[in-house]
């Protein structure tokens, strides 16, 4: 292949994994709320046609991508390739049926140019992928804690912090695949396949990617695409390009005027990223998306108290049997002072999904026609759910209140959803 047709392949590449991403993102954001970091989240995509279109997309760019890179430097296709941060949120846009704003745009620019920049700066060679176990158990361990860290953290954030954190994570695990990739592919031409399935390369190879994409599904979910997919593509290449360093032998370009122009590269991503999780795409979105964050917490909750009044029942049972009433009757309080915690947990859920929603419908009434439509079909699907769960959670009081009486036991939950 002349090096004049690596350009235009890398550029197919780059458009074919934006389509994937739209795609996917697109599906993921329909998905149960509740399904968010769970393994469930995957299960449920992966009946849905579409989101396998997306994969599959995705998948033919990054092959598209090996081929070029067979044929010309890293840096030269890792440039080139970075262009699929403005294929995928100009695809997003004009899959919604808006323009890009001029600071989406400005914003994607900057951290296209400042990872073009820190590509030709710091020219990385990112090594043969041998080096002692020792090494794989510490770097990798150091990358898994900051995940978990980073995971950690996102659960408790808005959807908008919640999707750059959890890209942010799935692009660190993305890199830490790549070099595990290299590994194996080392272990596979050097051994052979029997060997391959023998050693711990390919399985951690594989739950790597696996984890990588439920964080990535998970970000998808939690907000619009400028929120997450710019912190997939940056961390993605910088950890990828520390690990290989580090790692497995690879180098850099040193001396003063690299460092200075790598420095100024990051600080211009840094800026773009910034712009592009504050966007209008998100921040207008916010009510909405933190109105659908609390439906799936409030699933969450009232499946929880429904374990814990099974659990009271029991205690219920047992404390009516007589002989021993006294020790059924404290774990009976016990159970019913968790289950008032709970129910005035999903009250609050309860208060914050309504604001929310009047907010959104508001939001709403001043989009253009069509944008409103397709707003007002997935607020219906959310207004479904929050009926769900209102009519679920005066069951759940109902039940907690029968069972305190059955006690002889005061009820201090008297909150109305």
């Amino acid at each position: 292949m002349g090096k004049l047709l690596v350009y235009p392949l890398t550029l197919v590449a780059a458009l074919f994994v934006a389509i994937g991403e739209v795609i996917q993102q697109r599906s993921a954001a329909h998905a149960p709320p509740e399904h968010n970091l769970s393994p469930r989240l995957l299960v449920w995509l992966v009946r849905r046609p579409q989101w396998l279109v997306g994969v599959a997309a995705s998948t033919a760019g990054n092959v598209l991508f090996a081929v070029a890179l067979s044929h010309s430097s890293l840096a030269l296709v890792e440039a080139v390739f970075v262009v699929r941060l403005l294929f995928a949120l100009v695809l997003a846009a004009a899959w919604g049926q808006h323009r890009v704003p001029a600071r989406d745009l400005l914003g994607s620019v900057a951290i296209t140019a400042g990872l073009v920049g820190f590509i030709y700066a710091a020219q990385p060679n990112k090594g043969s992928g041998v080096a002692p176990d020792l090494h794989w158990v510490l770097g990798g361990g150091g990358v898994v804690a900051v995940v978990v860290v980073l995971t950690a953290i996102a659960r408790r954030a808005d959807p908008a912090r919640k999707a750059v954190l959890l890209g942010t994570a799935s692009g660190i695990l993305f890199a830490l695949q790549a070099s595990l990739t290299q590994r194996s592919m080392h272990v596979l031409s050097d051994r052979g396949p029997v060997e391959l399935l023998l050693t711990w390369e390919g399985y951690a190879c594989a739950i790597t990617a696996l984890v990588g994409m439920l964080l990535l599904q998970s970000a998808f979910e939690a907000a619009p695409l400028p929120a997450s997919y710019p912190a997939v593509v940056t961390t993605e290449l910088i950890i990828g390009v520390a690990l290989g360093v580090f790692l497995l032998g690879g180098t850099l370009a040193l001396g003063t005027v690299v460092i200075t122009a790598t420095t100024v590269s990051l600080l211009v991503m840094i800026g773009g990223i910034c712009l592009l999780t504050t966007s209008p795409l998100v921040t207008g979105q916010l009510d909405r998306l933190v109105r659908q964050q609390d439906v799936g917490l409030a699933w969450q909750v009232e499946q929880q108290l429904a374990r814990e009044l099974r659990r009271a029942d029991r205690a219920a049972q047992r404390s009516a049997r007589g002989s021993r009433r006294s020790g059924g009757s404290v774990r009976l309080r016990r159970e019913l002072r968790r289950i008032d915690d709970g129910i005035e947990r999903l009250c609050e859920l309860q208060d914050d999904i309504r604001r929310h929603r009047t907010a959104e419908e508001r939001r709403l009434r001043a989009l253009p026609a069509e944008q409103r439509r397709e707003g007002a079909a997935s607020a219906r699907a959310l207004r479904d759910r929050e009926r769900a769960i209102d009519e679920r959670a005066q069951r759940l009081r109902a039940r907690a209140s029968a069972l305190a009486s059955a006690g002889g036991l005061a009820w201090s939950s008297g909150t109305e959803g």
